[in-house]
């Protein structure tokens, strides 16, 4: 089964990210408060996907997920309720869509996996 690996401080959003992955075929998950968690957990296990929230207790998420992904090609999608935020966040990256909102993620998770909208 698909791992997850889910890095945001907000619990309520971590496990709502989590139900909706779920119900999209995902059937491990690791939550991480804290860039350095978010790195432990993914040398624990490699994550399929990376979901990141738009920010995090300690250290800086999207510098996380390109660390983790320096050992391999692995989506990374931003969920954020802020996405002027998030976009200022994620204007260095090399490539991106979004950001997505938590009610997005069946579509971001279809873009980044397979590179074209979600089945309905």
């Amino acid at each position: 089964m698909p791992h997850a690996l889910i890095i945001d401080d907000n619990i309520a959003i971590s496990r709502a990210i989590q139900h909706y992955l779920g119900e999209l075929g995902f059937g491990t998950f690791d939550h991480t408060l804290t860039e350095h968690q978010a790195l432990a957990a993914a040398r624990h296990r490699r994550p399929d996907i990376i979901v990141i929230g738009d920010r995090i207790a300690a250290g800086c998420a999207i510098r996380a997920a390109r660390a983790i992904c320096e050992d391999g090609d692995i989506p990374v999608l931003m969920v954020s309720g802020d996405p002027a935020l998030a976009s200022r966040r994620i204007a260095h990256a090399s490539s991106h869509d979004g950001p997505f909102r938590l009610n997005q993620i069946d579509e971001a998770v279809a873009l980044a996996l397979h590179g074209g909208p979600a089945a309905h």
